[in-house]
């Protein structure tokens, strides 16, 4: 085994090609990790966790990688990121007028992915790749466009009233293609959404003739995967033959690994 990278483990880069490219990073580097596939990977804790805004040396985190002082007082782990259709920022409470002006007071897309199943979802406008990929989506198409971020929750939560918003992990990691089928009900699940949102929403912009995006992921053909949720809390080394990566997800043959939750620990990844 060669080490290949040490340092405080952030979420997972990638860029959306054929298959998606994924990078492992650490505030130390990034590394290329499609080539690790059938490789032996060995992630070692240290023991050392430090939160990924302040650097702050801790025993515990929050919210993938935040301590309790930055988890309290950081607009971006404030619930109205996670529920963005109840934004305070009108009633004049918002934890940073700066990052809402940047973050929250622009336009949003609302889409529809397939990833565990149909859900409907919203993202910031030219982020929309990003967040697909980060969530395991095999396909995924744009609905509407809304002025802000809480507009589309309000358009989300309208939406959810019969569709999903969540995924299901283990079924979307256990997806390995999308069928046609699936594509034909997401455009027909779609074009139900258009419908709804003319008859029963206003101040936003329908978006009528939208491509599906469809995207492949890294992994082996064949390769046995255990869906297991393997943790660094509990299992401070983990080897395994990387099968595969989907969404912030490093699928073993001894079980996955959710890169993202695991933000701010500090580790040491060596590949045979």
């Amino acid at each position: 085994m060669g080490r290949v990278l040490e340092g405080f483990m952030r979420e997972m880069k990638h860029r959306a090609d054929e298959p998606v490219q994924y990078e492992v990073v650490t505030d130390d580097g990034a590394v290329s990790l499609n080539d690790w596939l059938g490789r032996r990977v060995e992630i070692t804790f240290t023991g050392e966790k430090a939160c990924i805004h302040c650097g702050r040396k801790v025993k515990k985190l929050y919210q993938n990688g935040y301590c309790f002082p930055c988890v309290t007082t950081l607009a971006e782990c404030d619930l109205c990121i996670v529920k963005p259709h109840k934004c305070h920022f009108h009633l004049g409470t918002c934890r940073d007028a700066d990052f809402a002006a940047s973050h929250c007071m622009i336009p949003h897309y609302v889409y529809l992915a397939f990833s565990s199943d149909i859900k409907v979802g919203l993202t910031r406008k030219g982020r929309q790749f990003t967040r697909w990929v980060d969530q395991g989506a095999s396909a995924a198409v744009l609905v509407a466009e809304c002025p802000t971020r809480k507009a589309a929750g309000e358009v989300e939560m309208e939406i959810a009233s019969f569709l999903p918003d969540k995924t299901q992990w283990r079924k979307m990691l256990a997806l390995t293609s999308i069928e046609t089928e699936a594509l034909e009900r997401l455009e027909a699940t779609r074009q139900q959404v258009l419908r709804h949102l003319r008859e029963h929403v206003s101040g936003i912009q329908v978006l009528d003739e939208q491509p599906v995006h469809a995207f492949q992921y890294p992994r082996l053909e064949g390769g046995a995967v255990k869906l297991t949720s393997l943790s660094l809390d509990k299992t401070p080394e983990i080897s395994g033959v990387l099968q595969g990566v989907k969404g912030q997800y490093l699928l073993l043959d001894v079980g996955v690994l959710n890169v993202k939750k695991h933000s701010g620990m500090r580790v040491s990844i060596s590949v045979a």
